[in-house]
């Protein structure tokens, strides 16, 4: 009986430490967290690139790109996608971090902000919705519905971290 309760032990602790190993170390870095294998894998981080270019004469539009059509991460399309991110216990995710797609121009994904015409300006941009579900103090899960085809990245004051669903 002691013996069977022994390999219970060393079981739960293994189940435990294999859980444990399969979140993100570093604060405010998510990661995707591949549902099948268990695993988790980082995505691509860049400091954001501003971009700024005239429309003609009388418009301008203003954002932010990465070099390359697509990211070196590549995330197979599923009806849901999950990512793990850590931050600072008691911080809500979304007050971090926004989801948003690249549109793809000539060789580099570009995220326009905001929009200028001669008599105008607007800053704004659409910010896609995802869930958040906590698996312990600090942790989170965040995960997208249906995603479309294309290129991504979640967004923070600093960074980047950018991923293609393919």
């Amino acid at each position: 009986m002691k013996y069977a309760l022994f390999l219970i032990a060393i079981l739960f602790s293994s189940f435990i430490t294999n859980a444990q190993n399969n979140l993100p170390e570093f604060i405010d870095k998510p990661v995707y967290f591949d549902s099948k294998t268990k695993q988790i894998k980082e995505l691509e981080k860049s400091q954001y690139n501003t971009i700024a270019k005239a429309k003609g004469l009388f418009s301008a539009e203003s954002g932010f790109f990465l070099n390359g059509i697509s990211s070196n991460i590549k995330i197979p399309k599923q009806d849901e996608l999950v990512f793990i991110v850590k931050v600072t216990p008691g911080t809500d995710p979304t007050s971090v971090f926004d989801l948003a797609q690249f549109e793809v121009m000539k060789d580099q994904r570009v995220f326009i902000t905001s929009k200028a015409k001669a008599t105008s300006s607007t800053t704004s941009f659409e910010k896609i919705n995802y869930g958040v579900k906590k698996i312990k103090e600090g942790y989170y899960y965040l995960t997208i519905k249906n995603p479309n085809s294309g290129e991504y990245f979640f967004g923070s004051n600093d960074f980047m971290f950018a991923f293609s669903v393919e």
